[in-house]
């Protein structure tokens, strides 16, 4: 009787696993459907989409006021889109990292640490909820506070985020070995298309977002909204720059393919390189998912064509897409 149980027990606990990581699918399948719908409504307000990031390398003198101000980045721009207006209008015109006091007395450094968005987590992660270090101590964060204890910040991980398309970066040739299809540009004449200094070249940047500020509007993904990725999963731990509030590199990049090999180099060595940690993956099997511009939510398989996934993530190249 007992041998009979154990047996029925068997057959059972994968069918539990298999309704749990299908439940898992669709609550992260419904957060980007959510972050759809905020970019669509924040472009309905703003009549542009937010912008990736504030942050500029350095480099002349007309690049001086904006790497010298406040850092925000895309996330904090959609909090009041995601039921977060309190927690935005407490931030104010900062950034997620800053030490300055407001006026009711908080630090947003101090807002941030330890806080936990279920909308931004991917529940079939293992290692949600974890958080990652970040201190002063590392460079990648120069302009990031250790809480008032003095101990590092720890600060959601950016499991969702948004696409940066294929540009030309300096995080080595990944999957693509330089092609040409995943990495688009030339960083001394055009700022890499969205790499170095996006404000600058503003219909240079490939995805919908770049390490700068950048203003891209529906009117300008001319490859058409239901054929360019928007936001996509990311398996961003042991990566510095893979924080939820990260404004240096805080877009994807396409010389990895979905759940590229590096992905998994940089999790198993516990590696902080963003060069292997800034494509997009997940802990489903066999995909992730993506939200189009159009709001639509996909499921994008591991062996999709990889160039056929690189021109997804550029909104002009007009190029005609295979199957997907």
């Amino acid at each position: 009787m007992i041998a009979i149980i154990a047996v029925l027990v068997a057959l059972l606990l994968p069918a539990v696993q298999q309704a749990r990581e299908a439940a898992r699918r669709s609550q992260c399948k419904n957060n980007l459907k959510q972050f759809g719908l905020a970019f669509h409504n924040y472009h309905d307000l703003y009549r542009v989409f937010p912008f990736a990031s504030s942050y500029s390398d350095a480099g002349d003198a007309s690049d001086n006021n904006l790497r010298a101000s406040e850092k925000s980045c895309w996330f904090k721009s959609i909090l009041p889109f995601i039921d977060q207006a309190a927690l935005y209008a407490k931030m104010g015109n900062k950034s997620a990292y800053s030490t300055s006091t407001n006026p009711d007395g908080t630090r947003n450094c101090d807002l941030v640490n330890g806080l936990y968005l279920p909308v931004a987590t991917c529940p079939s992660n293992p290692l949600s909820r974890t958080g990652k270090p970040v201190s002063l101590s590392h460079t990648a964060f120069a302009y990031i506070p250790d809480n008032a204890a003095g101990d590092p910040l720890r600060v959601q991980e950016a499991m969702y985020q948004l696409s940066g398309g294929p540009m030309l970066n300096d995080g080595g040739a990944g999957d693509c070995n330089g092609a040409s299809f995943c990495r688009k540009g030339n960083k001394s004449t055009d700022g890499g298309d969205g790499w170095v200094f996006p404000h600058k070249f503003p219909n240079l940047t490939r995805g919908m977002g770049a390490r700068g500020v950048s203003k891209i509007r529906v009117s300008d993904v001319t490859d058409g909204t239901s054929n360019t990725l928007l936001i996509g999963e990311t398996k961003p731990h042991y990566n510095y720059y893979g924080a939820l509030w990260a404004f240096n590199i805080p877009t994807s990049l396409f010389h990895l393919k979905i759940n590229s090999n590096y992905l998994a180099q940089n999790i198993r060595n516990n590696d902080d390189s963003w060069g292997n940690g800034t494509g997009h993956g997940s802990y489903h099997t066999g995909g992730a998912h993506f939200v189009l511009v159009d709001g639509s939510v996909r499921f994008i398989g591991d062996n999709i064509d990889y160039r056929t996934y690189c021109n997804l993530g550029d909104r002009m190249d007009g190029e005609t897409l295979g199957e997907f």
